[in-house]
């Protein structure tokens, strides 16, 4: 569809965003288009090796699956667009030439989840060590890195499941990836 219009020229593709690299001989585009499954952390973490390889090109994401919290943290990693994979044709080749020209392209549907979303309620020290049990840790491990007894970590962890009504700790992971605070 891209490569039909007359004014964008298709310089090339990868499979995935991590295995993007400049062609050599051609001259580096002026719009990374860059597709992602969804806004969660580690999907939005390859928009740091994107911009390794290319630079400061301006960057268009095309998320298919995107969350209120998703779509702010798609926000907060600072693209030049974000759109969602179900856009239009129109939407998606406006947002490209959007970009092109220096300003920003925020399709609407990701400014009304973003909108949506609330503001994390908590603390950064609650934020890091739920993130740490979100990805297996225990509190005995946690206080080790963070050298915090083990009881420390308890009462954030129990924090942060009462500031989320959760009703355990997985509960409150699980509300807290919903929201795009984890």
């Amino acid at each position: 569809m891209l490569a039909s219009q007359a004014d964008i020229r298709v310089l090339g593709e990868a499979g995935d965003p991590a295995s993007a690299r400049p062609v050599p001989g051609l001259r580096r585009p002026d719009v990374l288009l860059v597709f992602l499954d969804s806004a969660e952390r580690e999907e939005i973490a390859v928009l740091d090796g994107v911009r390794r390889t290319f630079g400061r090109r301006p960057v268009l994401l095309v998320i298919r699956s995107l969350s209120p919290g998703g779509a702010r943290r798609a926000l907060a990693a600072d693209p030049a667009g974000v759109v969602t994979e179900d856009a239009s044709p129109q939407t998606l080749i406006e947002a490209i030439k959007h970009v092109k020209n220096g300003r920003r392209a925020v399709a609407p549907d990701v400014a009304l989840l973003a909108s949506a979303s609330t503001p994390s309620p908590f603390t950064p020290r609650e934020t890091e060590i739920l993130a740490l049990a979100a990805e297996g840790e225990g509190p005995a491990e946690t206080a080790r890195r963070l050298h915090l007894s083990a009881g420390t970590v308890r009462n954030h962890l129990l924090s942060a499941v009462q500031k989320t009504g959760a009703r355990n700790r997985l509960d409150a992971i699980r509300i807290a990836r919903r929201k795009g605070w984890l």
